[in-house]
């Protein structure tokens, strides 16, 4: 029952997902074409043109990626506390599971849109630049090595400590308006204005405790010279984040499990 249901979460997001991604791949390729065409025409004329298309696909980029978020954000909650929560809850499965089904998928496709706007960007620049892969890749782990050099950290911890953020970046930010969403069911009122009055009061919070955690960290760096200070902000980076990221999951958890309140 668990498999089926994560393919049903699957399917069910992937209907407005994948519309989106079509829109990023429209605006990619219609960037590349003109490109193409600009090379066969007059440059004054056609320069006006590309420019606009440049900004629509600037635009297009954002949307999708805004867009999608929104959704996801939206689809939890519609499918965990409206009305159709009813019928998620009836399921013969743990609560916990279609939570932890529900997080897993929303973010996979919130990962994948981040990696395929990044990608769209690359295809383009090869496409201009009549690059290949490989020389992109090169010119990528070149700047990795020499960054690596800057800050006096090997290069393959410089490498896991973007991915390991660029993961907990993505589920910090669904599980935080997810737990938003879970704390506006405790309300009788008015849930969904308050679950995005609780989401955005946690995203404050969680700003300035993570401003207190860079002092602290500071103030070690300088009281412990010994340890390198780059050393000190990717751990500290990956703990702060990692620690929302459990409170977030534990307010929902919690929530879900001990004080559903459907509307």
């Amino acid at each position: 029952m668990l498999g089926k249901l994560f393919r049903q979460e699957v399917k069910s997001q992937g209907k407005t997902i994948t519309g989106m991604y079509g829109v990023l791949a429209a605006a990619t390729l219609l960037i590349i074409v003109l490109f193409q065409i600009g090379k066969f025409t007059d440059q004054r004329f056609f320069g006006t043109i590309f420019m606009t298309a440049c900004v629509f696909y600037g635009l297009s980029v954002i949307v999708v990626a805004v867009v999608n978020f929104i959704y996801l954000c939206f689809h939890f909650y519609k499918s965990m506390y409206s009305e159709q929560g009813y019928l998620t809850h009836t399921l013969p499965v743990k609560t916990t599971h279609i939570l932890n089904v529900k997080v897993a998928v929303s973010f996979g496709y919130l990962f994948m849109t981040a990696i395929l706007c990044l990608a769209s960007f690359f295809i383009i620049g090869m496409a201009m630049e009549g690059i290949s892969a490989g020389e992109i890749i090169a010119v990528i782990s070149k700047g990795i090595t020499e960054i690596s050099k800057e800050l006096q950290a090997p290069v393959f911890v410089l490498v896991i400590f973007f991915i390991l953020m660029a993961i907990l970046g993505c589920l910090n930010a669904l599980l935080m308006f997810f737990a938003g969403s879970s704390i506006g069911q405790l309300f009788h009122r008015s849930k969904g204005a308050c679950g995005i009055a609780a989401g955005i009061g946690l995203y404050y919070v969680s700003q300035i405790a993570s401003l207190a955690a860079v002092l602290i960290g500071v103030l070690l760096t300088e009281t412990i010279s010994a340890v390198p200070e780059f050393a000190w902000f990717m751990g500290g980076a990956c703990l702060v984040a990692l620690l929302w990221t459990v409170v977030y999951y534990m307010i929902c958890r919690v929530i879900v499990k001990k004080h559903l309140n459907l509307e």
